[in-house]
């Protein structure tokens, strides 16, 4: 599974949110909305690192998760001590992408300080397998959930709240209101 040394949750972060086609907005065509997303991002990962978490868990999908962990990558430059984790369902999960997303998620893997893999290959229940690591591993979920909607990031959000874990969600209605139909 995993081959890094055993975290403190007391200041472990994971991430877990949408992936761009669920978002509730087309980020590349609401480009004012995925800066309001990335900049609510940015700030919850702020208030973190306030509060003293200094590694932080991405899963490593296409969307939030990898977007996640870009910030956390980019706020490294003005605080070092920050790890970034990649938790990944199974090797080669991203190898089916585009070209831009197979490109941004090599650049945040070659950066990770530590990688956890559940398992050889696509396996059912490999997805959850990683969901619950980083739960487990976590005390604080900083997310993008809308209550409504089923999926990883819903089961994620509700393990992380039926163990205690603080959310930290960055969701926000209007994007959902405001998206063309």
């Amino acid at each position: 599974m995993s081959n890094h040394p055993p975290f403190d949750p007391a200041h472990t972060c994971c991430f877990s949110g949408s992936r761009p086609e669920k978002l509730g907005f087309d980020w590349q065509r609401n480009p004012d909305f995925f800066e309001i997303l990335r900049r609510d991002l940015r700030d919850a990962i702020l208030r973190a690192i306030e509060l003293d978490y200094t590694r932080f868990i991405t899963g490593m999908s296409r969307g939030f998760d990898l977007w996640a962990a870009q910030e956390v990558l980019a706020l490294r430059r003005s605080h070092p001590t920050l790890e970034l984790i990649a938790a990944l369902p199974f090797p080669g999960m991203h190898t089916h992408w585009t070209p831009d997303w197979r490109a941004c998620f090599d650049s945040v893997q070659q950066a990770c300080d530590y990688t956890a893999i559940f398992a050889d290959a696509y396996l059912p229940g490999c997805y959850h397998a990683r969901d619950s690591y980083m739960v487990q591993e976590s005390s604080r979920v900083i997310c993008w959930y809308n209550h409504g909607t089923t999926g990883g990031t819903a089961y994620t959000c509700r393990l992380a709240m039926r163990r205690g874990r603080t959310l930290d969600n960055i969701y926000q209605p209007f994007y959902q209101a405001a998206a063309p139909h």
